[in-house]
């Protein structure tokens, strides 16, 4: 089960959440939150190819004048604290199946407007293009999805999420590792692109007694290249349930 969640195209059912507190954003050095709630399910066929159905559902909460780069370029508007939904994303990724230990996946991503308020408004109704790579050998487990996303507004923004994790062989379950997001938002001036996060996580797999998993993960992370006015660090966390 540890395996298979550090393979974005493994046969696996769950549902999975990145949870986010970013530290030192904005004018005044204020925190904000992202929870995102993230359902997988591979869908079964008996054809050559796999098909694996993810969502990312956001959950935010922000201050006044903190750029988040997944929202857009601009700094949140200055109206107090705003807590609510922004929108969804939509993935499926298509697949070769495939006994190597490389493997690739490509397929469609669609944005919903499903924001509670426009303070809270990243791409809307959208439409983009995700991929997926994995290898691994032995303890060693790579891969990495990256995506190219259009919305509404001029909002353009590439995403790479690198996924790397070594699998402690004398901790069954256990991993330390990098999991995390680099953005790059076309849209913003210069200098104002890249988010990019650097640091380390630890995580382990537990088996429960009915034959599901529960994950745990914690991480933190400085953004060593960021907008101006994006938080200065984060520490990330992880709570994911795995279906038998």
């Amino acid at each position: 089960m540890a395996k298979a969640l550090q393979d974005p195209l493994a046969n696996l059912k769950g549902i999975m959440s990145d949870n986010t507190i970013a530290y030192d954003g904005g004018p005044d050095d204020d925190t904000s939150y992202s929870f995102q709630i993230q359902p997988v399910y591979s869908i079964p066929t008996e054809g050559s190819m796999n098909y694996i159905a993810r969502a990312v559902i956001p959950i935010v909460g922000i201050e006044p004048g903190v750029v988040a780069p997944r929202l857009g370029p601009e700094p949140r508007p200055d109206t107090g604290s705003t807590w609510g939904f922004s929108d969804t994303i939509l993935q499926l990724f298509i697949a070769p199946k495939t006994d190597s230990s490389f493997k690739w996946g490509i397929g469609p991503q669609l944005s919903l407007d499903t924001s509670s308020t426009d303070r809270l408004k990243g791409p809307g109704l959208g439409a983009g293009i995700s991929g997926v790579l994995v290898a691994g050998s032995g303890n060693w487990s790579y891969s990495a999805i990256l995506a190219q996303h259009w919305g509404e507004n001029d909002f353009e923004v590439a995403t790479i999420q690198p996924m790397i994790f070594y699998n402690v062989e004398s901790i069954p379950g256990m991993a330390i590792g990098y999991n995390n997001s680099i953005t790059y938002n076309w849209d913003g001036e210069s200098g104002d692109k890249w988010n990019v996060p650097i640091g380390l996580m630890v995580g382990r797999t537990l088996a429960l007694s009915n034959g599901d998993g529960l994950d745990l993960n914690i991480g933190a992370y400085k953004l060593v290249e960021k907008p101006e006015n994006a938080p200065e660090y984060q520490v990330k966390f992880g709570i994911s349930y795995l279906f038998n």
